[in-house]
Formats: structure tokens, sequence, C-alpha cells
């Protein structure tokens, strides 16, 4: 959360993250490619006699071995400045509103702690997760059989739910309007099916329906302790 009360937007360093890893990966790819090819063209039609009768070149390999020792070094450190910059800002944000989402196969269950309010998206239901927009909320992610992964593709963001633990992860929608998520982890027959929709409220809007949900629910509640 910045000074002024905006969301800060993380994903530009994930972005980063991505902008370095993928030109070392393709870089040694073609590497590895032009060195493969080259082999098979230079040497195919050596005489069985004319093969080398080295087994090893120490320095080449001791060289390879510190190359590649600092790569992954420089790429654990870009790594892990990225997700200290993420979490710092992630400390720092304080959530309008916690939503605790069940993954089981093969429906999401949102519930809204202290509302009385339960949604649910997937093979059977098909009630859209309704959130402010521009405003951190917090998700407690719980698995309740196997594996499952909340994932909101337009946010490019995604996040496994494992069995038997609970994760909290902050998550701010830039707008408001209609997203569509998935289920980013095959979890069984079904899967495609696990499927869901978050609709994002102007503020304004949003405790409006929070109000009208809340009233509803209690009245439904009042109305069955009666009969």
């Amino acid at each position: 959360m910045s000074e002024l009360g905006e969301p800060v937007e993380t994903s530009r360093e994930y972005a980063h993250v991505f902008s370095i890893y993928v030109p070392i990966a393709v870089g040694v790819f073609a590497l590895v490619l032009i060195l493969t090819l080259g082999a098979v063209i230079v040497f195919r039609r050596r005489r069985p006699e004319q093969a080398a009768r080295w087994h090893e070149h120490n320095p080449l390999e001791a060289a390879y071995a510190v190359v590649l020792a600092c790569v992954v070094a420089f790429l654990l450190y870009v790594s892990f400045s990225a997700e200290h910059q993420v979490d710092a800002v992630a400390r720092g944000q304080r959530p309008v509103l916690t939503v605790n989402v069940f993954g089981s196969r093969w429906e999401w269950h949102f519930q809204y702690p202290g509302y009385g309010i339960d949604r649910y998206s997937g093979t059977i239901g098909r009630e859209p997760l309704v959130v402010p927009a521009r405003e951190p909320v917090a998700y407690r992610l719980t698995a309740l059989d196997v594996i499952h992964e909340f994932w909101v593709p337009e946010l490019k963001y995604k996040h496994d739910l494992i069995p038997g633990m609970s994760q909290v992860e902050i998550l701010t929608f830039p707008r408001a309007g209609l997203f569509q998520g998935h289920c980013g982890e095959f979890c069984g027959l079904y899967h495609t099916r696990m499927v869901f929709s978050v609709r994002a409220l102007a503020p304004a809007e949003f405790r409006a329906w929070l109000a009208s949900n809340r009233r509803a629910g209690q009245s439904g509640r009042l109305r069955g302790a009666r009969t």
C-alpha cells in the first residue's frame, strides 16, 4: 500500500525476473544446440581409429563449472531480490476484506467470514466471487482433497492450494469488471470444469452488495429459525 492508500503493483517485479530468465535460457539452449549440430556435422565421417584419445579437459571443465556457478548465483540473487520486494509490499498492505477460498474436486467455495455469505463455482455452482476493485483483499487458500491452483490469467496470478495447510495471499484487482479464473493444476476427471469468475466492483458498489447479501443471508436464517 502506498502512502496515498493506493494498491502497489508488484507484477512488474515478476516480469523483470522473467525478462532475465528467458534470454539466459534461450541462450543456453541455442549454445547447446549449435555445439551439438556442429559436432555432428564436423565429426560425422571420422574413422573409428581417428577418435580422440583423451577423456577429460580439466581447464575447460573447470571454466564451465565456474561459469555455471556464477549464472546460478546471479539468478538466485535476482529471484530472492524480487521476492523480498514483493514480500515488503505485502507486509505493508492492509486488506479491507478476507475471503476463505476452498478448493475441492471439482468446486470452488468462496466464504466471507463474519458476513454469512457463501459462493460456489465449478461443476455445480456458477456464482462469481465478488470483491472490491483497486483495494487489497486477503485470500485464505485451502485445499480439501488434492492440490488445486487458484489462477486468474488476466492478472498473471496463480497460487497452489496445498492439502493440510492454509496460506494467506493478498491480491488487488486493478479495475472494475469481470475476470475469468481456473484451476491451474490438474486435479482429476472434471478438472476443466473447475472454473470461476471474479466480479470486481467499485468500492462503494461492493459495500452495497456486501450489505445487501448479508441482510439476505440473515433474513433467510431468521425465516428458517421461525419455521
